[in-house]
């Protein structure tokens, strides 16, 4: 039992750690915006339930930013994740 919980907390602790990454100013684009609804906004409003920048799924209620690309709205895990999927969106959306 208590190597379960001992590989469940370390799986935990590796998906938040790949979401730290080191944040950038996003590109300019007349196709996208820097949404923040944050936390209240609901799976079935976004394009996927998938954090295109790190490839972690996304729950109700775990969803710290969003941006809007193409008209689509795209949810992330945390406000390094949204930075990064910003400076180059047509990257991060090849990585399904």
């Amino acid at each position: 039992m208590k190597k379960v919980f001992l590989y469940i907390v370390l799986a935990a602790g590796i998906a938040l750690s790949a979401c730290n990454q080191k944040a950038s100013a996003p590109k300019a684009d007349d196709k996208m915006s820097a949404d923040s609804k944050g936390v209240n906004i609901k799976l079935s409003q976004l394009a996927s339930n998938k954090d295109y920048n790190c490839g972690m799924s996304l729950a109700e209620g775990s969803i710290a930013d969003t941006a809007t690309y193409k008209d689509k709205i795209y949810g992330f895990c945390s406000p390094e994740c949204k930075a990064d999927f910003l400076k180059d969106p047509e990257a991060s959306l090849a990585k399904k």
